[in-house]
């Protein structure tokens, strides 16, 4: 233990060894504290850490009700638990304050090598238990010679790397972890991994000069920044280029003066929308077999905050697990429910009055000032419902929190239907209001008008109402997300550092009265600083977290656009196209440098944003059947038997849908996969490898590394709670995953 924590600085519970860290008062004498550390007690630079995995914030109220005595021993308990959690597993630290606000700490963890070497050989047993990593048998023929088991770390990308610190991090104590959590402990404010600079600019120099991007760049950005985040630029760019379908046909259409509301045209879209989300589905279970992610979903990761009533016994491992009764988890969700319910309802009571106040001014209103108020619509879709959106997200966020959900994957799914909805209301009320309510009803409303002495210049309600509408969301929407995307974070990071930058002089200028010690100190504190690294962290800490979750909507709110009012206005598939080309760049340079370095999470696909896609696929059927009955130049949209007629058009299209849903699917399925022969071919190769070992005619060890025998022996000074060599705990660990 001394061995692995030589070089890092020791801490002691309960001292007062860092309260020089804790900002004095400068009111009164009373209630100041004062600094007890000794003129032998050294801080070690942080530049001799070989390198910084991730920083961990630490903010502590300064001021408040309580006593200043009382704070700064409630945030040394604290920074006293934290340094005796990285203690325990054996990382390296070194803390840092941030001389720009009083209260905030900043921890650089840096894993040992030996430590990182002992966790990437527990995962790679985990792995290959779960199947995950069985692919290595098809990547070179000397399968005798395989070695799944390989610790040497010098062949880990930076993903894996950052991954598994963070999972030494994050992981409970029962599984060897740290236990910190921004959930758990009060004080750590956030945990992020720092940006490579040099490669965030050979990525946009490089995305900059292409016009597609191809699975080279994919597997650059998975080995930087993860499976999670290389999910998500691939799904981009996979859907770009099945935008091409709808934006070829749509411009011919457009073009040509064919009608868009024809039964053809409605069919085909159909048929691109199922054929698309299925072969995405082939191409994840592609990328998720090359990235050796296959199966990852079963390794469930534990959330720290499920705590449970109580701690039983599992019947499976046998060991101490916590524990919540089934029927309190499903009432938790049922009682979530009206408060999701009534979260919803008031945003659509919002939607719903911008979207009255928008049409009573564009179409009947002629009083004065008309063509400023026709703005006004504008800035309530700009400002007021992204804002009402947003209280919507945190408000589920803590209802999530409280339905008690064991897993990260329960909580994100769960999380995913809930933002799910609230962009659903958004995008897609107003336009299902205007071509089921408003069209057919909405010339009923022009004598009330006008017994109300209200005057207007609307004299009919017609199908260019609904085409209107989706124009100005489409494009609207795409200018507003490239300036709150791009132009503002742009803006916000060339004027806030230099409104802080003249504060902080200021406030310099206000306490160079201080004492000479204290400027000796501030000076000998400064010899000891790299000047550049904290520029760059200070930068970072500064920037907010990247959210895939607001990238995500983005766009499969963008293909229920598509899918569904394609045949409203043709040059949907081709106004999103052209977006999304800049989009997927944007959100390049959006990650490098408005947004901190997201966590590289493990992920095996897109996660539940599929279902909803299907889900849209499945509305698709109902809207484009309804509009082009409603719309039909021989319907009579007023007729007593409308409704009905256009029931049953809509029943006829959803059984066509999933008639054309199960011929893909059986197409597909009926279709050599790439994925599907090579998991075959490395389940065959591995049975027969193991069998010739079990069978003595290969006397190899299971894993021939020359590192396996001293990395066996230092498992002593490991401190995890279980041993990485313990066989039976490590299937253990699969079956309870399992």
């Amino acid at each position: 233990m001394e061995e692995r924590n030589k070089g890092q600085h020791p801490i002691k519970p309960g001292s007062t060894e860092f309260s020089h860290l804790f900002p004095p008062s400068g009111d009164s004498s009373d209630n100041e504290i004062t600094s007890t550390s000794t003129s032998d007690e050294k801080q070690t630079s942080f530049v001799s850490l070989p390198r910084v995995d991730y920083v961990i914030v630490f903010k502590f109220p300064t001021k408040g009700n309580e006593k200043r005595e009382t704070l700064q021993s409630k945030a040394q308990q604290q920074l006293d638990s934290l340094i005796n959690k990285l203690s325990r597993v054996g990382l390296n630290y070194q803390i840092q304050r941030d001389k720009r606000t009083q209260g905030t700490l900043f921890v650089f963890i840096t894993c040992p090598n030996i430590i990182l070497k002992e966790e990437l050989k527990r995962e790679r047993v985990r792995d290959f238990l779960l199947g995950i990593r069985a692919n290595e048998y098809n990547k070179d023929d000397n399968d005798e010679k395989r070695d799944l088991f390989d610790t040497n770390i010098n062949l880990l990308t930076d993903a894996e790397r950052l991954r598994i610190v963070y999972e030494i991090l994050t992981e409970n104590e029962q599984e060897g972890g740290a236990n910190i959590s921004t959930e758990v402990d009060p004080f750590v404010d956030s945990i992020f991994p720092l940006h490579n600079d040099e490669f965030n600019k050979r990525w946009i120099h490089t995305w900059s000069k292409k016009t597609f991007i191809n699975d080279e760049d994919l597997m650059q950005i998975r080995n930087h920044f993860g499976e999670k985040i290389a999910f998500y630029f691939a799904f981009l760019q996979n859907y770009l280029l099945w935008l091409s379908g709808p934006a070829i046909i749509g411009s011919c259409i457009t073009l040509f003066g064919f009608k868009s509301l024809s039964i053809w045209y409605s069919i085909l879209m159909l048929i691109w929308s199922v054929v698309y989300i299925e072969m995405w589905k082939r191409k994840e279970q592609t990328l998720a077999l090359k990235w050796d992610v296959r199966n990852c979903s079963k390794h469930e990761k534990q959330r720290l905050e499920f705590k449970g009533d109580r701690m039983i016994m599992d019947e499976i491992t046998g060991e101490q697990v916590p524990f919540i009764s089934t029927w309190k988890i499903f009432l938790r969700r049922a009682m979530s429910l009206p408060g999701v319910a009534l979260g919803a309802f008031f945003l659509s009571i919002i939607v719903g009055c911008v979207f009255v106040l928008q049409l009573f001014l564009h179409e009947y209103y002629t009083g004065p000032f008309r063509q400023i108020l026709h703005y006004t619509p504008t800035i309530g879709y700009v400002l007021f419902i992204p804002t009402m959106t947003r209280i919507y997200s945190s408000w589920v966020k803590i209802l999530n929190d409280w339905e008690m959900h064991k897993t990260e994957s329960s909580w994100e799914y769960f999380y995913t239907q809930k933002i799910f909805i609230a962009n659903f209301l958004v995008a897609y009320l107003s336009l299902f209001f205007i071509g089921w309510v408003y069209i057919p009803f909405g010339d009923h409303v022009l004598p009330y008008l006008t017994e109300l002495n209200i005057s207007h210049s609307h004299t009919k309600v017609d199908f260019n109402r609904l085409r209107g509408q989706l124009i100005y969301f489409i494009v609207t929407g795409q200018l507003i997300g490239f300036a709150t995307e791009m132009l503002l974070p742009y803006v916000m990071n060339r004027v806030l550092p230099k409104v802080k930058k003249v504060a902080h002089e200021k406030k310099k200028d206000d306490t160079s009265s201080s004492s000479s010690s204290e400027e000796e100190k501030e000076e000998k504190d400064k010899n000891h600083l790299n000047t550049k690294f904290l520029n760059k962290v200070y930068r970072q800490v500064d920037l907010p977290e990247y959210n895939i979750y607001t990238d995500y909507v983005e766009m499969v709110i963008q293909f229920g656009y598509v899918s569904m009012f394609s045949t409203v206005w043709p040059l949907t598939g081709l106004c999103c196209m052209f977006n999304n080309w800049i989009e997927l760049r944007g959100d390049a340079i959006k990650i490098c440098k408005y947004t901190r370095r997201p966590i590289p999470y493990r992920s095996e696909g897109v996660g539940p944003w599929i279902g909803n896609m299907e889900t849209l696929t499945w509305l698709s059927s109902i809207t484009m059947a309804s509009f082009a009955y409603l719309f039909h130049p021989s319907t009579n949209i007023h007729s007593p038997y409308t409704p009905i007629f256009t029931i049953l058009a809509i029943l006829l299209s959803e059984h066509l849908y999933v008639c054309i849903r199960f011929i893909v699917r059986s197409s597909l399925n009926a279709l050599p996969n790439w994925s599907d022969i090579m998991i075959r071919k490395g389940e065959l190769r591995m049975k027969k490898v193991w069998l010739q070992r079990l069978l003595g005619k290969n006397n190899n060890p299971i894993t021939t590394s020359s590192s396996s025998t001293s990395t066996t022996t230092t498992t002593t000074s490991m401190n995890h709670s279980t041993s990485l060599y313990d066989v039976s705990q490590v299937i253990s660990d699969a079956f309870k995953q399992e």
